[in-house]
């Protein structure tokens, strides 16, 4: 016979019991929009009051399925109307008949439900197609939120539907970059914009509405008056305002563009980060005007004066202590604002406190869209997944995570050794604060961390490559799954959707240290607009700009 566990309920997280009160709620369908909510985020911010929900959920609906064989003591009827049933002797054998098979139905019906919820995943994307799985709402209980393990959620989440290729258009085609060596390669986006790759070339087809170009030329026809087209480069972008334009890239960081019909609008990149907190104005209860986005979760995320401006956010350790960033989010791998493809910086003044221990995590900024995840934090997981490019030795390093189209999920792990121009964890744990900023350029194919101003760790991969990221996760700092809590001081955090320059980095730095922000205003987007408009070029004409300077040159 098996030992009673009496200590069980003690032994139950925070939170389960309010979680079996809602949970009964949700089940007897007398839940509010309010006690929904409440469930779905104990859920979301603990995996064990998951299973505690699951568990419930599955001695309910099995109590359904053998109602009809129990005596009734006074439970509320399906029906909203009648009196309630008392007993089962005043129920005649046609009522009991029916009420056991709603239930049943109904309880079935749940389970399935809840087993959705608890292991719910996607098909992998095979060969760039990409899965017709419906899109979820973006509510805080998302299919991206449930993990496999403690600390990822290794699953592939449908990614958003560029196009057709023009030779095999019963094949959907997810963030790809193509590279034609002659010929032309036609491209049929889900907006219905012609594109053609003409090459040699190099071409990434990033989304419905937009592409990179890192070689040769495309041209783009709009068949459709309602949408736009874009082509980036490193520094610019060319807007289709007509129906027909190409882009041909040159040498000495040159760029062509040529007017079919109509006109296109030609842009310079705003070299400024899509979101920037400072946490100066975070007020005693956790809210603050200028970072509505922000939700801070727990009472233990302190604020104390800032290693810039007048704030900063303190964790101590604290698994029930995070900020989640309520902005930013999509429906699928591939959209939403934090959706980059070409580039991206994640950005962060810090003091830590990380003891380095084997299987500690501390977290600066996370947002898990399953294998589509971007991270930034410190980890000595002595390589349990597998995931660093290139391969390190086992130990305390600082991770910087991305997915890649062509290349998977990977992580940049530096050794924090002292080794090569890296820093050692004491010198990162010296009580000062230390700038760091992660970056990756797919016009380079580089994947560096920077420290102080510095580079300190760098990967290469083939130029091109794009990001696949976004999804219906929001991003969170200072923590993940309430299983990576940061030790010590967050400010100043940006994320930006193009990779900085070591210069742009260092002078970062530098403000930094004299106390002053990156920018001004000091929180919140900086910048809703991305682009600024430089030329307008009309039909039938050519023009040559710098994509350095962003002129026009005669």
């Amino acid at each position: 016979m098996m030992p009673h566990k009496g200590n069980e309920i003690m032994n139950m997280p925070a939170g389960a019991q309010r979680v079996i009160e809602l949970a009964e709620q949700v089940l007897t369908e007398t839940a509010t929009d309010q006690e929904i909510a409440e469930l779905e985020s104990l859920m979301v911010a603990e995996p064990e009051l998951r299973r505690i929900y699951l568990r419930y959920a599955f001695v309910h609906g099995q109590l359904a399925l053998t109602k009809a064989g129990l005596p009734d003591v006074g439970s509320q009827p399906l029906s909203s109307t009648g009196s309630l049933v008392t007993s089962s002797s005043m129920q005649s054998p046609a009522t009991s008949t029916w009420f056991f098979v709603v239930t049943s139905l109904a309880a079935a019906i749940l389970l399935v439900i809840s087993a959705w919820i608890y292991y719910g995943g996607s098909k992998d994307n095979l060969d760039g197609i990409s899965s017709n799985r419906p899109a979820l709402a973006n509510d805080d209980l998302r299919v991206g939120d449930v993990p496999t393990d403690g600390h990822y959620d290794n699953r592939n989440l449908p990614v958003h539907v560029v196009g057709v290729l023009d030779t095999d258009r019963l094949r959907n085609i997810s963030p790809t970059t193509f590279t034609v060596h002659q010929g032309a390669t036609g491209l049929t986006t889900a907006d219905g914009t012609n594109v053609q790759i003409e090459g040699p070339a190099m071409f990434g087809a990033s989304s419905r509405s937009e592409g990179v170009l890192f070689a040769g030329s495309v041209h783009a026809s709009l068949k459709r008056a309602d949408t736009n087209y874009s082509i980036q480069t490193s520094s610019m972008r060319v807007v289709d305002r007509g129906s027909g334009f190409r882009v041909a890239k040159m040498e000495h960081d040159r760029i062509r563009v040529d007017v079919i019909d109509g006109e296109v609008e030609v842009q310079s990149r705003v070299r400024r980060p899509l979101y920037y907190w400072s946490f100066d104005d975070v007020g005693s209860e956790g809210v603050s005007d200028s970072e509505a986005e922000l939700t801070y979760i727990g009472d233990q995320v302190k604020h104390s004066p800032g290693l810039v401006g007048s704030g900063a956010l303190v964790f101590e350790n604290r698994r029930d202590a995070f900020v989640r960033i309520d902005t930013g989010m999509g429906v699928e791998v591939g959209t939403g604002n934090m959706a980059c493809s070409s580039g991206i910086s994640i950005e962060a003044l810090v003091i830590c406190r990380w003891s380095g221990h084997p299987m500690d995590y501390d977290e600066i900024f996370r947002k898990e869209d399953g294998n589509h995840r971007m991270l930034l934090s410190f980890q000595n997981d002595g390589d349990l997944n597998n995931f660093d490019v290139p391969e390190v030795a086992p130990g305390p390093c600082l991770s910087f995570g991305l997915h890649l189209e062509g290349h998977g999920y990977s992580e940049l792990d530096m050794p924090l050794d002292g080794n090569d121009g890296r820093p050692t964890l004491g010198e990162l744990t010296d009580g000062r604060p230390h700038h760091i900023v992660a970056t990756y350029d797919s016009f380079s194919g580089r994947k560096a961390i920077y420290m102080d101003g510095r580079q300190r760790f760098s990967h290469d991969f083939p130029i091109g490559s794009l990001i696949l990221s976004g999804g219906p996760s929001p991003a969170t700092i200072g923590n993940h799954r309430n299983n990576e809590p940061f030790t010590g001081v967050i400010d100043e955090v940006a994320f930006y959707d193009f990779a900085l320059s070591p210069n742009e980095i260092a002078n970062h730095y530098q403000q930094a240290m004299r106390g002053q922000p990156y920018f001004a205003p000091q929180s919140g987007p900086l910048a809703s607009d991305r682009w600024l408009a430089i030329a307008l070029v009309g039909a039938g004409t050519s023009q040559v700009f710098d994509t350095l300077t962003g002129r026009a040159i005669p």
